[in-house]
């Protein structure tokens, strides 16, 4: 593993020329705006990838920083994953294990991900030292067992630039939504995992034994909220279970089956479902989590087991070469600190919803939205004033409650701009991958929010010829703003 940190400056007018060159092939970041205004410092960034090659265990880490000689503030950070690493923080995020303050995750190998320009926006309070403060960059890296990822920076140099001075046009734009297709067939599912203590070697259940009455509670509460709901049909339930290394893998592929059949027993007898419902299955040990556990954990061993995990094929040699390491204190650790994680039974309750009249859908909005479509929650927003408060709530609870849907997020995003939010509505877009044009004027309106006069009028040019009613009204205000500034500069010329 090799690590560089470092931090980037350049010039932004001297690399202009040859900045769209010398990025190919780079992830290259552009600084669009730092600056004061109201007692709030605005930084903007753009992020794109360029097609650079970002191997499947790479990282990239940037981190914003504002700092003098003898003081700084760590902004966000922006996290680029190659395919692998990005699975593995996913693992590490739905278990709760992911690192703290980050504002953007790309994973690189997504679809549209390297085509599709990424947008950071954060605000953070004034203060007075910030005056003397320089804006940075700092780049960490991992190889991962392939190459660093090329990087190019186009930073504006330089001391925050204060806009309280300056007239500020009035935006008056108007924001795209998209009506999301109904659903034919309302499909769900819920997840958890079960972390069932069973005697060593053994995968008899005993729901008294140790805390296995209130592991075997989640799950039982999860099948009685769904059989009490007369909308809801249960149509399956995945069991899978897994093993921690220690053991023979032979022995632990064939454990890890038994406890997930003896939890699925429990279950089906319980609840007196029928068995067709079930599909169980043992996957032996989870070396998958386990890697990513060891390597976001701070054992002073650890890249001496990760050389380990990822250099010898057979499961038995990584034990007892894991087992060996540190004269044996690791293990120990492990034992104590990490095999118990590993050691469960993942389940899933798959389910269908019935359709829901909007007066339905307005009760299911305030108790369990996830039974709701996205058309229902759009059918309910439409009860309101577009732009109300009661409006914009639906759409954030879509985005909050299918928060990996593209058109949840693009109408939240909508209802971002609508308050004027740019760094709420930006947070939203990283999740659309899109160039319809619908995506275009929405990208206009955060463009000219952070200032970038032409690139909006593009995005709006392009969205009017998609035929995108809101964008010849925004194509209208940018020839407001245009005019403002140029009255503005002739009578700054008049003055002098």
């Amino acid at each position: 593993m090799k690590r560089i940190q470092i931090i980037q400056l350049m010039t932004f007018i001297a690399a202009m020329n040859s900045f769209t060159a010398f990025s190919q092939d780079r992830v290259a970041v552009t600084q669009n705006r730092y600056a004061l205004k109201d007692d709030v410092v605005y930084v903007d960034l753009k992020i794109e990838l360029n097609n650079a090659d970002v191997s499947p265990r790479a990282y990239v880490l940037l981190t914003p920083v504002i700092e003098t000689e003898n003081r700084s503030l760590e902004l966000p950070i922006v996290l680029i994953n190659g395919k692998n690493r990005h699975k593995t923080y996913l693992r590490m995020a739905s278990m709760g294990r992911e690192p703290d303050g980050i504002q953007i995750v790309i994973d690189a190998s997504e679809k549209g991900a390297q085509q599709q320009p990424h947008y950071y926006s954060v605000t953070v309070p004034y203060e007075e030292w910030m005056d003397d403060a320089d804006f940075a960059i700092r780049e960490d890296q991992c190889d991962c067992n392939g190459p660093l990822v090329k990087m190019s920076f186009n930073l504006i140099i330089g001391k925050v630039q204060d806009e309280n001075s300056h007239e500020e046009p009035d935006f008056n734009f108007a924001a795209s939504f998209i009506k999301p297709l109904p659903e034919p067939v309302k499909h769900r599912s819920e997840t958890g995992k079960a972390y069932l203590d069973f005697v060593i070697g053994k995968s008899k259940l005993d729901p008294a034994f140790s805390n296995n009455a209130l592991e075997l509670a989640k799950i039982g509460n999860m099948i009685k909220t769904a059989k009490s709901d007369p909308a809801i049909t249960i149509t399956g339930i995945i069991i899978d279970g897994w093993a921690s290394p220690d053991g023979a893998y032979s022995s632990n592929m064939t454990l890890s089956g038994n406890r997930a059949v003896a939890l699925k027993d429990y279950v089906q007898k319980t609840y007196a479902l029928d068995k067709k419902l079930f599909r169980v299955m043992g996957h032996g040990e989870d070396w998958l989590n386990f890697e990513a556990l060891v390597a976001h954990s701070d054992y002073d061993w650890k890249d001496e087991a990760l050389a380990i995990i990822r250099s010898k094929d057979d499961y038995d040699l990584r034990e007892r070469a894991l087992k060996s390491l540190d004269g044996g204190e690791a293990w120990q650790d492990l034992l104590v600190g990490i095999f118990h994680t590993l050691r469960r039974s993942d389940y899933e309750l798959q389910y269908t919803v019935i359709p829901f009249t909007v007066e339905e859908g307005k009760i299911k909005l305030e108790t369990n939205p996830s039974l709701l479509s996205l058309n229902e929650m759009y059918l309910i927003a439409q009860t309101y004033p577009s732009g109300s408060e009661e409006f914009q709530r639906v759409f954030e609870i879509a985005a909050k409650t299918f928060p990996d849907d593209i058109t949840a997020n693009f109408n939240a995003a909508a209802t971002a701009l609508e308050k004027g939010d740019t760094e709420a509505a930006v947070k939203y877009m990283e999740k659309v991958y899109s160039r319809e044009p619908a995506w275009e004027n929405n990208m206009g309106i955060i463009a000219a929010m952070q200032k970038r006069y032409d690139e909006a009028s593009a995005h709006f040019a392009r969205a009017a010829v998609g035929n995108i009613p809101e964008a010849l009204r925004n194509l209208e205000e940018m020839n407001k703003v245009k005019q403002q500034k140029k009255d503005t500069k002739n009578t700054l010329t008049k003055t002098q």
